[in-house]
């Protein structure tokens, strides 16, 4: 990659809302809440998706969470279709590290001329710069507002 921007902090503190103030001229994805969940923005057009649910309605899980695999892969697929520009990724976390949710497309990204942002929760930062090589990053710590 050419670049590689981690916005970093714990659950709530702004991560998603500050990756998107990167989205004009961007391509890529914002995990946003809603109530009982998150749905996966396209960063490109605004078209939304419904992506995990604390109610057990999709049959994959990660703790508390269930989760849609057939969003992932459409997700995945756009994000394999990039080689270039700014891309967006928010977030990437114990999923990735494990080698499900974004983890097929950032693997492949990060071997590709882009300049990437990606969103992490602090504790697992460490482990998803090391699971992705990722080590030139700049990393923008974000703080809950009081």
């Amino acid at each position: 990659m050419r670049s590689c921007r981690i916005i970093t902090g714990g659950k709530g503190t702004g991560k998603t809302t500050r990756a998107a103030a990167y989205r004009h001229g961007a391509s890529g994805f914002l995990t946003v809440s809603v109530p009982d969940g998150y749905v996966l923005r396209s960063v490109e057009r605004g078209r939304e998706w419904p992506l995990m649910s604390a109610l057990p309605i999709y049959p994959c899980r990660i703790g508390r969470w269930s989760y849609d695999q057939a969003v992932f892969d459409m997700a995945n697929e756009h994000l394999l279709s990039l080689d270039q520009g700014v891309i967006i990724i928010d977030e990437v976390g114990r999923l990735e590290c494990g080698g499900g949710g974004f983890a097929p497309a950032l693997k492949v990204l990060a071997e590709r001329d882009v300049d990437l942002i990606i969103t992490v929760r602090d504790e697992f930062l460490d482990s998803v710069m090391e699971a992705f090589s990722i080590a030139d990053a700049v990393i923008e710590g974000v703080e809950a507002s009081s």
